[in-house]
C-alpha cells in the first residue's frame, strides 16, 4: 500500500492507484459505505431527483457505478442502464448482482474512466441514451474532470438531462462543527487541492487515500456551461452530518430530525443551496454544440 506522501495526483499512476483500491473495496463496499446511515439518507434525496429525471423504458448512464446500487435499483424501476466504473472488482460485483436479479437485460457494465466515458459511443453511437448520472463523489476523484462535459454531451439525446453530486469545497455543516470542537484545519481542509480521502472508514482500507478534488457549485457549473444548462441546485447534508461523522448524526437523530426538515424546506433555495456537504445538479444537454 503507498504511503501517503507518494500518492500520485494525477496521470496514469493517479488511475491505477484508484482502480486498486476500489478493487480492494468492492467485496465490502455495500457493508461498509453502502449501509452507513447518512449515505442511506443521500441516496433517497439523489433517488428522488433521479425519478423526476427518468422513465421507464429510458437508456441512461452512470458514471462511477460501484456495486450497482443505484444502477440496479433504476433497472428494477424499468430503466436501462449502462454502469461504468473505473474499477474491475466492482464492474464484476454489478455484473454478478445483476445476473442474481435476473436484471441482465436491463443493465450492462463497462470498465471505464470517468474521463473516458465518450468510449461509450463507438459501442452505441452517437445521441443514443436518454440521460446520464454521476453519485457519491465519483466525480471528485475524476482529476480530467474538465473533459467529461464534452465527453457526454455527444452520447445523449437532444435535451437529455444529467444529474450528478458533487463534494462541495465548503460544507455549512462541517464548518460549524469542527470549529465547535475547536479542529479549524479540519472545518475548511476542502480548500486546498487535492485532498487525501480515505476510500473507507473502518478497516486496513480506511489508510488506502485517495487525492480528491472539490469545488464550489460555481466552479462545478462553469466546467459545464458549454455543454449543459444547470436547471436545479440541491444542497445536501446542509444541516446534518456527513457520512464520516455518522456515529454523531446516529447517537444524536432526534435532535437532528427538526433539522432535516428545515434541510428539505431550503435545500433548493438560495443561497442555501450552495452551502451543503454534497451538492445535486440537474443539467440538460444544450441543444445546439458549442462554438469553436
Amino acid at each position: 500500500m503507498m504511503r501517503r506522501g507518494t500518492i500520485p495526483d494525477s496521470g496514469q499512476a493517479y488511475y491505477s492507484h484508484l482502480e486498486r483500491g476500489f478493487d480492494d473495496l468492492a467485496p465490502t463496499y455495500d457493508k461498509d459505505i453502502a449501509a452507513n446511515e447518512v449515505t442511506i439518507r443521500m441516496r433517497k434525496i439523489f433517488r428522488k431527483a433521479l425519478l423526476e429525471a427518468f422513465h421507464s423504458g429510458r437508456r441512461v448512464i452512470e458514471i462511477g457505478c460501484g456495486t450497482g446500487i443505484d444502477a440496479l435499483w433504476l433497472a428494477e424501476q424499468g430503466i436501462d442502464v449502462v454502469a461504468t466504473d473505473i474499477s474491475q472488482g466492482m464492474v464484476d460485483r454489478v455484473t454478478e448482482k445483476a445476473r442474481a436479479m435476473a436484471l441482465e437485460s436491463k443493465l450492462i457494465c463497462r470498465k471505464l474512466a470517468a474521463k473516458d466515458v465518450g468510449l461509450l459511443g463507438q459501442e452505441f453511437g452517437s445521441e443514443s441514451f436518454d440521460g446520464a448520472y454521476s453519485h457519491a463523489g465519483a466525480l471528485n476523484m475524476e482529476p480530467e474532470l474538465a473533459r467529461v462535459p464534452a465527453q457526454l454531451r455527444p452520447l445523449l439525446r437532444e435535451t437529455s438531462p444529467f444529474v450528478c453530486s458533487v463534494i462541495n469545497r465548503t460544507s455549512l455543516f462541517e464548518v460549524l462543527f469542527y470549529l465547535g470542537v475547536l479542529r479549524p484545519r479540519k472545518a475548511f481542509r476542502r480548500l486546498g487541492n487535492p485532498v487525501p480521502i480515505p476510500i473507507s472508514r473502518s478497516g486496513p482500507l480506511q489508510r488506502y487515500v485517495v487525492p480528491s478534488r472539490f469545488y464550489t457549485p460555481s466552479e462545478t457549473r462553469r466546467l459545464f456551461e458549454a455543454h449543459f444548462v444547470l436547471t436545479r441546485l440541491q444542497a445536501m447534508e446542509l444541516f446534518v452530518p456527513p457520512a464520516n461523522l455518522t456515529r454523531e448524526y446516529s447517537f444524536l437523530k432526534p435532535i437532528f430530525a427538526p433539522l432535516e426538515l428545515l434541510e428539505t424546506q431550503l435545500s433548493t433555495r438560495r443561497p442555501w443551496n450552495e452551502w451543503g456537504h454534497h451538492t445535486i445538479f440537474v443539467f440538460r444537454r444544450r441543444e445546439f454544440p458549442p462554438r469553436t
